[in-house]
């Protein structure tokens, strides 16, 4: 007969598997406990019991050498139902177990099992005892079965909570990282057209310039006011990111249009790079969004692919309507490493890319990227490949 499964099945094994428990090597604490199970109940075999999907695990053992069973063959798997003691007799005369081939081919006449729970809900396994003869526990053995399955819990419970907080360390540690670098990078940022105005103000300000240099020492200092605006900008956008509060104003766009205008407001940097930008988006592409987000969200990815692309290279926009809108970016730049590629779009990450290159910026571009495109329900996929060039797959709802 087929053990019914818990109510909670899916809940329980996802508790059981983030314990981490399964086969896993023997410890003190959970062979102490099958020991203890065993000599309070009088019999020679005694287990701490996990019970996955398709298997019954031992994670301690008195008495046997198996490591565990299938799990239509567990007894153990009738005692995960619910949250109290199963105590079986007599395995030959219940129904459930008369024809388990542990019954018949190894001679296991008596069960009993405590439950071991976790979080107050998930039976994930069980303390049990099991002997060759009929026999019945004592109330201060079934007492004493369930506070050995109480602490089992305990013992599962500390070990996920120091792995959680070993986790939630190596965490700390890595905001404490991105924090050092954030500050250095955007003091950078901010004291480099600082210090250029400032030289050039001061040049103004002691010398009597003709005209044209006058005018080309403020064209320098517009640059570079221009670059403290944009750093100014992409931090209220991460400030807006972190209380997630970006406002929309969500209309119906082409997205191939704004491919047209990002293309002509980025032209004079691809041309002043070298860089070939190439416009195949030739039929309209109708989406629903925000078209100034768009805008800023295709600024940012044609600009990063002009940084990361040396001259002569080439980029190139395509687009689809079929099905979701969705345009494709596509560089012949430096590209990025399989290692890097899960942080592209983490606030204040710098590729090495960017670091070899000395390219300006804190590393917030790609982090507003994907969050523009997240408040709109929209996708977007980067892939790479150094050497070779990347592409960058923007999709949006219709």
């Amino acid at each position: 007969m087929r053990a019914p499964l818990p109510v909670d099945e899916p809940g329980r094994l996802a508790a059981l598997h983030d314990a981490r428990v399964l086969d896993t090597a023997p410890e003190e604490d959970f062979d102490d406990i099958a020991l203890l199970a065993s000599q309070i109940c009088g019999t020679p075999l005694g287990a701490v019991s996990l019970v996955d999907r398709d298997r019954q695990w031992f994670k301690a053992k008195v008495g046997t050498d198996l490591e565990g069973a299938p799990r239509d063959l567990s007894f153990c798997t009738y005692t995960i139902t619910s949250h109290d003691v199963l105590e079986i007799r007599d395995t030959a005369a219940d129904p459930r177990f008369a024809e388990n081939p542990a019954v018949n081919a190894h001679g296991l006449k008596f069960y009993a099992g405590a439950p071991v729970v976790l979080d107050g809900t998930y039976a994930v396994g069980t303390v049990c005892v099991v002997d060759h003869t009929p026999r019945v526990l004592t109330e201060a053995q079934r007492r004493a079965l369930r506070s050995l399955a109480r602490h089992a819990s305990v013992q599962l419970e500390l070990r996920r909570y120091a792995r959680h907080a070993g986790e939630i360390a190596d965490r700390m540690r890595q905001l404490d990282r991105m924090k050092d670098s954030f500050l250095a990078t955007v003091s950078h940022e901010l004291r480099t057209p600082l210090s250029t105005i400032r030289g050039y103000l001061e040049m103004l300000l002691e010398d009597d310039f003709d005209a044209e240099t006058s005018r080309r020492f403020l064209s320098v200092m517009s640059r570079n006011s221009d670059r403290l605006l944009r750093l100014i900008d992409e931090l209220l956008m991460v400030a807006k990111m972190t209380d997630d509060r970006i406002q929309l104003d969500l209309g119906e766009v082409d997205l191939a249009d704004l491919a047209h205008q990002a293309i002509a407001a980025c032209r004079a940097l691809a041309e002043h790079r070298g860089v070939k930008l190439r416009d195949r988006t030739d039929q309209p592409v109708p989406a629903r969004a925000d078209g100034k987000r768009i805008a800023q969200v295709l600024n940012h990815l044609l600009v990063n692919a002009i940084k990361f692309t040396h001259p002569d290279g080439e980029i190139t926009i395509d687009s689809t309507a079929a099905g979701e809108p969705e345009l494709i970016i596509t560089d012949t730049g430096v590209g990025i490493a399989a290692d890097e590629l899960p942080h592209v779009f983490d606030r204040f990450y710098r590729c090495t890319a960017a670091e070899v290159m000395a390219a300006q910026g804190p590393g917030l571009g790609l982090a507003i990227v994907k969050s523009i495109v997240d408040a709109h329900h929209g996708s977007v996929h980067l892939e790479s490949e150094p050497g070779v060039g990347t592409t960058v797959r923007l999709t949006l709802p219709r």
